[in-house]
């Protein structure tokens, strides 16, 4: 939003319409595209769309547990590990999972500016390093593939 003309724009503007095109902005960048590609090339290939289906399943049947309050067990966590490791083989699901992990970078820095907007640049608050934040574990930080974020 550079320039006079956008920041009239932009007082005209309501939050919600600012957020869509904002949504809109990073529907073009080079990551997302990167995303759309990948996720095709996955939704084309069998093998790689039911290892990622399965994977996902299994993610979301543990977080579902969670949230009864379930605690998941090393068994749970191994078997897990274990089927994110078979998706991950597959070279599509690689280079899919890989662009999500580029675009959240992208989304993340993105937060960090809303959030100096709000606050004001912080000088000594460290850049969050890498993962996504995901609210589907108790803390907030996406240890494997964000997948199910």
């Amino acid at each position: 939003m550079v320039g006079e003309n956008k920041n009239v724009e932009v007082k005209n503007m309501s939050v919600y319409e600012m957020a869509l095109e904002l949504g809109k902005n990073l529907s073009t960048t080079e990551e997302y595209q990167r995303v759309l590609d990948t996720q095709r090339a996955v939704a084309m290939d069998q093998e790689a769309r039911s290892l990622v289906k399965e994977f996902q399943q299994l993610q979301q049947s543990y977080q579902r547990m969670q949230m009864m309050g379930h605690q998941l067990t090393k068994e749970n966590m191994a078997t897990l590990e274990e089927m994110e490791k078979k998706a991950t083989a597959h070279p599509l699901v690689e280079e899919y999972l890989a662009a999500q992990s580029q675009f959240y970078e992208v989304v993340n820095e993105v937060n960090v500016k809303i959030q100096e907007g709000l606050k004001g640049p912080e000088k000594d608050v460290p850049q969050a390093q890498g993962g996504c934040s995901c609210s589907s574990n108790d803390s907030g930080v996406c240890g494997g593939s964000c997948s199910g974020c």
